[in-house]
This record gives C-alpha cells, structure tokens and sequence, in this order.
C-alpha cells in the first residue's frame, strides 16, 4: 500500500475514533445532571446579599432560571469574610428547610416542575474552593463556578476539585488573555475532558474580562459578535464544542437597549449557547422568550428524530437529514423542554418553567 493510502487511512481513523469520543463524552454528561439549557437567566448575587433565600425559595425572582452566589468580583477584599459568614448561614437556613425546597428537576425528567432556581457558588479561586468544601451543607448548592480558568491555572483548580463532591457541576470560566491563542485553548479543551470528576456542566464565556484584556469596554450600540469578542466566540465555539461542551453567553450589560439585547439573544440562540447572563429581573423574561422554540422548528426536530424517518426527505419545505441534523434536533426538544414552544409569528410566550 502507498504512502498516500496509509495517510487517508491514518485519518479516516482519527475521524472515526474522534467521533466516538464525542458520543461518549454526551453519554457521560447527560444522565447525571440537567440539561445545560436550564442555566436559562443566570443571575450573579453577591455572597454578602440577606435576600438569597428569598431567591431560592422564590419569594423573590419567582421565575429566575439559575444564580450563581459570587465571592469573587461582586465581593470587595473588605467584605470576603463577611460574605463567607453569610453564606454559612444561607447554607445553614437551606438545610433546616431543606424538605420544603427540592431540586430544580427530577433526574431522569427534565419536564419535572421546578421548585427552586440552579444555585451555583463562585469561589474567588481555588484555596477558597477547597475551603467552601468544609463548610456544613455545602453539598446542597448545584455546584461551583470556577473564575479564570486557563491551562496556567487549571492544576490548581484541578486539586482544589478532588474535595468536591462528584455529584456537583462544575463551570470554569474562560476570562483570561491566554484564550485569545487557539492552541492554548486546544490544550484546554483536553484538559477539561481529564482534569475533573465532576460534569463540567458548561464553560461560561466572561465577555467583559475578555474586553478588559484587548484594553476595550463592550460598545454600547453593537451586539457582542460584532466585536473582538465575537470573533473569539467563535472560535471557542469551533474549539470547544466538537469536545461535547457546552458554552454560555456573556452578559448583556446595558438596560437601556432591549432592541439590541434581543438582538444578540437572537444570535446567542443560533450559536447554541445555554443561558445568559442577566444584570436585572427585567431581562429575565426576554431570555427565556428569546430560547422558547417555534412550533414549526420543534415539528421539524420530531420529524428528524422519527424512528421511520428517511434517510433524506423534504418537510415544510425543507430538506432534513437525520444523519446530519440529528444532534441538532436533540438540542431543540431538549430546548422546548426547558422552555416550551411558541407559535411561530405570534409574540404570547406560554414559559415551561
């Protein structure tokens, strides 16, 4: 056999064994933890707030999707200890009222109605992580959040790590200038797949960390993807989900432009990034519209999922696939799950959550 014949069949293997590698990483994911959609709008709370069990318990923000409890940005140095202290006593509060306040979902029917938000800790780095995993209770937060993740810091994370349970998510974030080089963020990719024993649940794209590291502030009349950062998204996109992960939006930090916020939920949602980020209650609606599906998206999604669907077969006017709209049909019904659907052209959204 030539050389030429060996190459071609050298990479045709590659291919088939990436492949396989890809569906086992799907496989790993999904039956012990919810849908990543169900970030939905993620909402940062400083660790120092009184008013996170009012959230949890939805006294307050009965529709919001998911929190993430900060210790890191949201946190002055001053008020670290102060924000530790509250956090044991929310934790504390959680665990006397615990059988009134379930999971977010059952674990094998993500269709199951809700009775709290997703709460995530995020630590200010890891020798605060391996401190939270002392703390009384901890196991009853979803998981943790994990600030500037990149292959310089990935060890550190990777031990503070082996004290987390290994039920709870983990979503590092990437924030840092190292993620402006495409073959870093090879490497990391890989070592996201090795590194935890944890699901990493979604890697959380920190839009505005990202703006600081080029010297720039995000523009107050263009959506992201119409800056460096987009370029980046990009190619995060292109890098990281071949691996089986997931990706979240980054924030949308002005409130007085909700055509353009809806505009880049638009694009968000095209991209197949779960969740975003919100800096106000009154986005939260406008997430959630913007990742409802179209009845006639989902219908397609049903009829590529059929089990007697055609190899290829036209449908409302389109060519389906299976073979290679299959991972994408998933997608959207695990979407109208979370979100339910909407008639295409008519603005009532009927929310699932």
């Amino acid at each position: 056999m030539s050389d030429t014949s060996n190459n071609e069949t050298n990479i045709y293997s590659h291919t088939q064994s990436y492949e396989h590698l890809i569906t086992e990483r799907h496989a790993m994911i999904k039956p012990h933890t919810y849908h990543p959609y169900q970030l939905g709008a993620s909402l940062y709370m400083p660790a120092t707030r009184q008013d996170i069990w009012q959230v949890i318990k939805r006294d307050k923000l009965p529709t919001i999707n998911s929190i993430i409890i900060c210790l890191e940005d949201a946190v002055s140095h001053s008020d670290v200890e102060l924000a530790l202290e509250r956090l044991q006593a929310l934790l504390h509060t959680w665990a006397m009222h615990v059988d009134g306040i379930n999971k977010p979902s059952g674990q094998s029917n993500i269709q199951t109605q809700p009775t709290r938000p997703l709460v995530f800790v995020r630590p200010r780095n890891p020798m605060m992580l391996q401190q939270l995993t002392d703390f009384a209770h901890i196991d009853l937060v979803d998981g943790f959040v994990m600030p500037k993740v990149d292959m310089y810091s990935l060890s550190n994370w990777r031990m503070a790590c082996q004290s987390v349970s290994t039920e709870q998510l983990l979503m590092p974030t990437l924030e840092t200038a190292a993620l402006f080089n495409p073959h870093h963020n090879q490497e990391l990719a890989i070592g996201f797949k090795e590194a935890f024993n944890q699901p990493v649940y979604a890697l959380r794209i920190g839009g505005n960390d990202l703006f600081a590291a080029l010297r720039l502030r995000r523009p107050k009349d263009n959506v992201v993807y119409d800056t460096p950062i987009g370029t980046l998204a990009y190619q995060l996109l292109g890098c990281f989900v071949p691996h089986g992960f997931y990706l979240s939006a980054p924030v949308f930090e002005y409130l007085d432009q909700p055509t353009l916020f809806m505009q880049e939920l638009t694009r968000d949602v095209s991209l197949g990034l779960v969740g975003k980020t919100v800096i106000h209650p009154s986005q939260i609606a406008l997430v959630q519209q913007a990742y409802c599906v179209p009845l006639s998206m989902l219908d397609e999604a049903q009829a590529i999922l059929h089990s007697e669907a055609k190899a290829v077969f036209k449908y409302n006017n389109t060519m389906l696939e299976p073979a290679t709209h299959r991972a994408w049909a998933h997608e959207v019904v695990n979407r109208a799950e979370v979100f339910g659907t909407i008639n295409d052209g008519n603005s009532d959204y009927k929310p699932r959550l």
